[in-house]
């Protein structure tokens, strides 16, 4: 047998086994990118929320393709669901072009009373108020008899450990009371006698409120301008751009004939070397 190819087949099989080991190491959804814009290509729809994209993404979708927190659930009744803070809300609408959503809690939304007995806090790392047209409004639980609040009536609850509550405008302590649960809604005028009366009050709550989200719109606006899909890149803990050619993984898909990118990069390594180190002179003995 040809002395040259025997002394250059031994580290020939060597790299062979590099190759696959490296292809073997790469997961086939998480770290390879030249999935990603297959994988996150569908957008979220549910009930009468449909076509959302970045920077939201469904709860089947792989972490990659949607800003943290920013997560929709579609619940077995196709209503659409985001939890924050710990609190589940229903979500009403999403406006991708303003950053607009109106949410409202879901335990006000099956029953006239909170069902968790804790204020509405939003994660202002994500979120913040769409705009100043919105009002606060408390309601108290476990008052005294003797308790008289002009111009309200109790509601009926019984499913958070107390029968009844008072609906009040405003942000209010639990005073002589035993608890008292802050909830945002919009804002409305006096009724036509001058006051806010509870009926009032309890039917706007359900309409939620509106907020806005803080995720930078720009990058995925230029990304999508160039016909990528935007996502999350968990290395950077940024927003990043998908494209359905290498580099796969860019700020725009606009620069599409860079380098190799993933196995295929490290196929075509292994065949340079290969070829490189076939032409080597054997040494002698």
């Amino acid at each position: 047998m040809n002395s040259q190819f025997l002394s250059w087949f031994p580290l020939f099989s060597i790299l062979v086994i590099l190759e696959i080991s490296v292809l073997i190491r790469i997961p086939s959804c998480s770290s390879n990118p030249d999935v990603f814009y297959e994988t996150c290509g569908t957008a979220f729809s549910c009930g009468n929320i449909s076509g959302i994209g970045y920077p939201f993404r469904g709860t089947g979708s792989p972490e990659y393709c949607g800003y943290p927190g920013l997560v929709l659930n579609c619940n077995q009744d196709n209503i659409t669901l985001i939890e924050s803070m710990g609190m589940a809300y229903r979500v009403l609408g999403i406006d991708q072009t303003i950053q607009f959503m109106r949410i409202a809690r879901e335990d006000l939304m099956e029953s006239r009373c909170p069902q968790d007995l804790v204020n509405t806090t939003l994660d202002y790392t994500l979120f913040d108020y769409a705009s100043t047209n919105y009002m606060n409004v408390t309601f108290i639980f476990g008052c005294p008899v003797s308790t008289n609040f002009p111009g309200l009536s109790n509601l009926t609850c019984g499913s958070n450990g107390y029968s009844s509550a008072y609906l009040l405008p405003g942000a209010q302590g639990p005073g002589s009371c035993n608890v008292s649960v802050v909830v945002p809604a919009p804002l409305i005028q006096a009724d036509l006698g001058g006051t806010l009366n509870t009926t009032s009050l309890d039917q706007i709550v359900q309409e939620g409120f509106q907020v806005k989200w803080k995720v930078d719109g720009k990058a995925c606006s230029d990304c999508t301008a160039s016909s990528g899909l935007c996502g999350y890149n968990l290395s950077t803990n940024q927003s990043t751009c998908y494209c359905s050619k290498p580099p796969y993984m860019s700020n725009t898909c606009l620069a599409t004939a860079a380098g190799p990118s993933g196995s295929s990069g490290t196929r075509s390594f292994v065949m340079k070397m290969w070829l490189s180190l076939a032409w080597f002179p054997a040494r002698g003995p």
